[in-house]
């Protein structure tokens, strides 16, 4: 990673800072924020090891204030799906072209959550099954890209869980999916000097935007945090999109 203007250092915090800014305000959205943007600055392989740290980081601070008490049937199974996409994902990292995996993944979330939008009703009887295949999906984004979120979002958007146990949830399956996933990138080797600094420097960012986004969750609509989300989701998978193919 070569120097960086001041500018930069700047742009990179304040991406930072609203990123975990709605990590805490929605339970999600760190990693898909923050990525389309810091991909222009940062190698993604720099990148990916830096944001499951951060990602893991506004977790444990989104834990530490949600009061609702969440349920181990809502995030376990999720998890334990994630762990059979991590290895493949991290595989994907380490010898696809990063660009264009990133092309076919902002392809994809734009796709489904362009549908989700236009409402896709789930079958009463799936609503109350856990969503093995998003957390098997889940976690090869986690592993490749560290946007492990959208998967999870679509799927419990669909089942219609309220926005606290939204948040609930997303946290504690990203407190256990970042964990694992970077114990992945050490066993490889692939947690390089420039993620660690990255890191260090703008971790206090993440507690100031955490704490920040989630009073404001407080006043949030649930129906309309709902659609806001798919929203972000849309957004960032169309600059996702642009960003890969300008650094093609």
């Amino acid at each position: 990673m070569g120097e960086l203007t001041v500018l930069l250092i700047v742009v990179s915090g304040v991406v930072i800072l609203m990123s975990s800014l709605l990590k805490g305000m929605t339970g999600f959205g760190f990693a898909l924020l923050a990525i389309p943007f810091l991909s222009l600055i940062y190698p993604v392989k720099v990148l990916v090891p830096a944001m499951t740290i951060f990602n893991l980081i506004t977790s444990v601070i989104l834990l530490l204030k949600i009061r609702e008490r969440i349920s181990w049937y809502y995030f376990i199974p999720m998890f334990v799906a994630s762990l059979g996409g991590i290895p493949l994902g991290i595989y994907l990292l380490d010898y696809l072209d990063e660009e264009v995996l990133r092309i076919i993944i902002g392809v994809t979330l734009t796709f489904l959550s362009l549908k989700m939008l236009s409402g896709i009703p789930l079958a009463r009887r799936f609503r109350d099954k856990p969503v093995f295949f998003a957390g098997f999906l889940s976690g090869i984004l986690s592993g490749s890209v560290s946007l492990g979120g959208p998967p999870l979002v679509i799927a419990m958007n669909r089942k219609n869980y309220n926005k606290d146990l939204f948040r609930g949830i997303f946290a504690w399956f990203s407190v256990f999916s970042s964990f694992f996933a970077l114990a992945g990138f050490y066993v490889k080797g692939m947690i390089p000097s420039d993620s660690l600094r990255l890191s260090l420097y703008y971790t206090p960012l993440l507690f100031l935007g955490s704490s920040l986004g989630n009073k404001l969750a407080a006043l949030v609509n649930a129906e309309k945090f709902k659609r806001v989300v798919v929203v972000v989701n849309v957004f960032t998978g169309v600059i996702t999109v642009i960003s890969a193919i300008i650094n093609l």
